[in-house]
């Protein structure tokens, strides 16, 4: 086992970003833009965006802001972001801001159009203003800024074979069996800190969707439930109700940091909250939470590395895989179990899809926690799903692998279908 390198990935996959990442990674890139072209005033913006990201960036809200929408995302970045911040892109936007923003975009050129290729993560923006025209492109990760272009002269260009084609095996750094050595052995001075900056912030958000009503108010409503019926000891429904809380908040535009995971703030919340709910509720010591919440963490970021940063199936499964083997540890369970746990995980949510970032991900959410305790429970108990059943093989492993076939050879066509189904939607609504 390499400590340093199982450090290293924790600290790339678990970045500090600022509302719903699909609309900030578009503010980010127009943000980039912007800062390519600073000279002059800003006369166009074209985006040009790939199905999953048209699917995810549609209807959530944007932090600070009670707005949505492709358009507002790349206005807001080009005429305010600031491209040093990356995910954070928008830190200390206004009403004054979107007011700015609205008159932008009802004055001025602004094009949202959906690219030509198969890439599954992809942004462009195409900024001109009275001076110059600049262009940038993120592929395959939200921050990861792969091109840009000056008035017709590349300054740079990363983008490589495997970026720009389908891989058809992906193989990953990580195994489950490396990342419980370490869950198991690291003190907790090696790479920690950002294990503890997750519980910070994650927390922090999830108490304001418990306290304030934002979008479905889907962990309000059932923390409420819970204290009418005096039923708050159901560590479940506690669980539940504290993550689903989190997403309420950042899918309604809560001007709060969280730390993501594989890109995504909802994927860190689920990854992080449940654990954080079951520990403080068997009132598990520092140092336990503080492994469970990296075991957690570690899960999520191995099984996405073959689920895909970006699919048409929800990431909250994985990240509610992760959470599942940090409850069992928390409950006592060692390898065998955390095993256990992945497989009825595998083998229950996996397959659900997709269909943008919105408020509703709260209910998302609540499913995928639900599930996770529930497989957390069977698995303390020695009772999983077999290798007989569907997609689950015997080695955890291969298991994941089959996940991430699913995941990268379905998401293709299912995401046309669902972009489709939205994009008729939005047309039928507006006649």
């Amino acid at each position: 086992m390499n400590k340093r390198k199982i450090i290293n990935i924790m600290e790339r996959e678990m970045v500090v970003a600022l509302g719903c990442t699909d609309p900030i990674a578009i503010s980010y890139a127009a943000a980039a833009a912007r800062k390519l072209a600073s000279n002059g005033e800003i006369k166009k913006i074209s985006v040009i965006l790939s199905k999953s990201i048209i699917k995810s960036a549609a209807s959530v809200i944007i932090p600070g802001t009670k707005v949505n929408g492709v358009k507002m995302a790349a206005v807001l970045g080009a005429l305010f972001g600031d491209a040093n911040k990356k995910l954070e892109v928008l830190e200390g936007i206004n009403d004054d801001s979107v007011k700015e923003a609205k008159q932008f975009i009802n004055t001025k050129q602004c094009e949202v159009s959906e690219v030509d290729n198969d890439i599954i993560l992809y942004l462009e923006v195409i900024l001109e203003t009275t001076n110059d025209i600049a262009r940038t492109i993120l592929i395959d990760d939200y921050s990861n800024w792969v091109y840009a272009e000056l008035n017709g002269e590349i300054l740079f260009d990363k983008r490589t074979k495997q970026t720009i084609e389908e891989v058809d095996e992906i193989e990953s750094d990580l195994t489950t069996e490396e990342i419980w050595e370490f869950i198991t052995t690291a003190e907790l001075d090696e790479g920690f800190d950002v294990v503890r900056q997750s519980i910070l912030l994650n927390e922090k958000i999830a108490n304001e969707g418990l306290l304030h009503e934002y979008g479905l108010q889907v962990g309000k409503t059932l923390k409420d439930r819970l204290n009418d019926e005096k039923a708050i000891s159901n560590m479940t429904s506690y669980a539940v109700s504290l993550t689903a809380a989190g997403a309420d908040a950042r899918m309604s535009g809560a001007p709060l940091p969280v730390m993501s995971n594989s890109g995504s703030g909802n994927q860190g919340i689920t990854a992080t909250m449940p654990v954080v709910a079951i520990a403080k509720f068997i009132n598990a010591d520092n140092d336990k939470r503080l492994r469970a919440v990296a075991l957690s963490n570690l899960i999520t970021i191995y099984a996405k590395e073959y689920f895909g940063r970006i699919s048409a199936l929800c990431g909250l499964t994985i990240a509610a895989m992760g959470a599942s083997c940090g409850v069992t540890y928390l409950l006592g369970g060692g390898f065998g179990e955390i095993e256990g746990a992945i497989q009825n995980m595998a083998g229950n949510t996996i397959g659900m899809f997709c269909d943008g970032a919105k408020p509703g991900c709260a209910l998302k959410v609540s499913t995928s926690v639900q599930a996770a305790m529930q497989a957390a429970y069977l698995a303390i108990k020695g009772i999983n799903i077999k290798e007989s059943d569907g997609i689950i093989e015997q080695d955890v492993d291969d298991t994941l692998k089959n996940i991430g076939k699913m995941s990268t050879q379905c998401s293709y066509l299912i995401n046309k279908v669902i972009v489709d189904i939205m994009m008729h939607k939005k047309e039928e609504s507006n006649k």
